[in-house]
Order: structure tokens, then sequence, then C-alpha cells
């Protein structure tokens, strides 16, 4: 009975503990990050005259990744610098807790052109922007792809970062769709505590 207990009680946790989306985001209107806590820095060198725009219709015959409208996503290319420059280009999400870790969707999708490279790293920084984990950057291949990315129990808040890097001669063109951000739901999970302490609680007294 007792094993039959704790394997329940740890089941519960696990399925509760990604349950609380805090950030979903189609891109259905880029124009609207900004005000919903989103941030767009280009550090390319030299500055380009693109950042992160709309999505254009038919991305290698395909739109977006999901929804309705074949623009709903957004994307950067190789105007993010100019002629011999070198592309630096950052989007963060709005912050979020990460006292009880966090788990993030998206989907990346480049140019099918097979003369270009586009490169994207993403990961984890802090409130103040400071890297907490950043992956190496990852050639994106043609047709959209489901990444995941998790950080532990860390204290205070973060946001999720793509940094979109390249020569201006090699990369084309980029997008991200659909970004989801899970976090576990400090009230299942205290109450799944208490649980436990109220099963071991009994135990004990059956025990006296």
């Amino acid at each position: 009975m007792k094993k039959a207990l704790v394997a329940l009680l740890v089941s519960g946790m696990m399925s509760s503990a990604f349950a609380g989306v805090v950030i979903k985001e189609g891109f259905e209107d880029v124009g609207s990050l900004q005000g919903k806590g989103w941030v767009a820095e280009n550090k390319s060198s030299p500055v380009g005259a693109t950042g992160w725009f709309q999505g254009s219709v038919g991305f290698n015959g395909q739109g977006a990744a999901e929804g309705s409208d074949d623009r709903s996503y957004v994307a950067a290319n190789y105007n993010n610098t100019t002629d011999g420059g070198t592309i630096n280009n950052w989007l963060y999400t709005p912050e979020f807790s990460t006292l009880i870790g966090a788990t993030v969707s998206f989907w990346l999708n480049a140019d099918e052109a097979a003369t270009y490279d586009d490169n994207i790293a993403f990961g984890f920084v802090d409130a103040a922007g400071a890297m907490i984990d950043l992956m190496p950057s990852i050639s994106v291949g043609s047709g959209w792809t489901q990444y995941f990315a998790y950080i532990g129990p860390t204290a205070g808040s973060a946001r999720f970062a793509f940094q979109y890097t390249g020569d201006y001669a090699s990369a084309n063109y980029v997008g991200i769709d659909s970004l989801v951000v899970d976090v576990p739901e400090p009230s299942s999970i205290m109450i799944l505590a208490a649980g436990a302490m109220g099963l071991v609680a009994a135990r004990r007294r059956k025990r006296a």
C-alpha cells in the first residue's frame, strides 16, 4: 500500500508539473510583441535595415507552422546586417518565474535554398540579460521542426532568448513559430506535498 501511495504521488506530481502555460505566442501580430513584454535587440555589426518582422506568405511552400494565417510567425533575414557584416540579432520572451523550473517549446524553419546557412542559438537569460544557459548555435533546416528547452529550479525569473547569427553572405531567412512556456503549478505541488505529509503522519499514528 505504501509503495502504491508513493507511486501515485509521484505520478500526480509529474502530470501536474507542466500544466501551467505562462506564455503562448503564435506570432499572429509581431508588431504587438513589445506591448506584451517581448524585447527585440539587433546587435549586428553593422546594423542593417531589418530586425524581427512579420513572416512572409508561402514560406518554403508551407507558411506558418501552426494557425490559419500563413504569415503568423516571426522572421529575420540577411538584411539584419549589411554586405560584409555579421548578424547578431536577439529576441527575448517576457520574463517568467523559474523558481520551480520551466519548459519551453517552439518551432524553427529556414529557407530551403541549399546555398545558404541560417543559424540560431537559444537558451535562458536572467532578468538583467546575463546568460544562464545558452545552447550553441544550430544550423536550422528547411521545414518546420519543433524544439524543447528546460531549465531546472532557479531563484528569480528569466527570459528565453533567440540569437540569429551568421554572415551577410551566407545567411538568408529564418522563422520562429508557436512558442509555449510551461511552468509547474505551485498550488498543485503544495497540495500534493501536503498530501504526502498527511500520509506520513497517518502512517506514524497507526504505528504508535
